[in-house]
C-alpha cells in the first residue's frame, strides 16, 4: 500500500506540473525618458499679460532677464517674490527686466489677492495656455529662470538665504557689474 501511495504521489506531481500555472508576469515597462529641457527659451510662448495689457512676452528676447514661474498661493512663492522686486530696484538700471510668469491654473481672484497683498509691479503674465510649464515646468513653484540675451538660462528653485545669495552672485556677474 505505501508503494501505491508513493506512486499516487508521483503521478499527481506529474499532473500538477504539466497543468498550465498562472501566466508568467511581464516586467513593467520602462518608464518614458523624461524630455529633456530646452537649452534656450522660448519666447514666442503665448503667455498672457496680467496688468499691463500692451505687454508680450517677446519683449524680454534679447536681453537679461529674471522670471519667476509660481502660484500666488505658494507661500515658498509669495517669500520669494519681495527678492525679485529687491533684484529689479537694484539691476534694473544695468539692464535686468524682471518679471513673473503665473500658472495656468491661477484664478484671476487668487492673482487679484497677491497684487493687492505683494504689489505686483513686475511685468507680470500668466500661462493661460499652460505651454510654458509643459516646456519648462519642473512641478514645483517657485521656478526662478535667469535667461541671458542669447536665451540661455540657469534656473533655481528655491528662496532660502543660500539660493538667493546666488541669485544675486549670478545676476552681478551676467550683468558684468564690477
Amino acid at each position: 500500500m505505501r508503494t501505491l501511495s508513493l506512486l499516487s504521489v508521483v503521478a499527481l506531481f506529474s499532473i500538477a506540473s504539466a497543468q498550465p500555472g498562472p501566466a508568467p508576469v511581464a516586467a513593467p515597462a520602462p518608464a518614458p525618458a523624461a524630455k529633456a529641457k530646452p537649452t534656450h527659451v522660448d519666447f514666442s510662448i503665448p503667455l498672457k499679460p496680467l496688468k499691463q495689457k500692451d505687454l508680450s512676452f517677446e519683449m524680454l528676447k534679447s536681453r537679461w532677464s529674471l522670471l519667476m514661474y509660481f502660484s500666488p498661493t505658494c507661500g515658498h512663492c509669495q517669500h520669494t517674490y519681495p527678492y525679485l522686486r529687491g533684484f529689479r530696484d537694484k539691476y534694473e538700471k544695468k539692464g535686468l527686466a524682471v518679471a513673473v510668469i503665473a500658472t495656468g491654473y491661477a484664478s484671476a481672484e487668487d492673482i487679484a489677492v497677491f497684487d493687492k497683498d505683494f504689489n505686483m509691479d513686475v511685468m507680470a503674465f500668466q500661462d493661460d495656455t499652460k505651454k510654458f510649464s509643459e516646456v519648462y515646468g519642473t512641478g514645483s513653484v517657485p521656478l526662478i529662470l535667469l535667461v541671458g540675451p542669447d536665451g540661455t538660462y540657469q534656473t533655481w528653485n528655491a528662496s532660502d538665504s543660500v539660493t538667493i545669495a546666488s541669485m544675486d552672485a549670478a545676476i552681478h556677474k551676467a550683468l558684468k557689474i564690477k
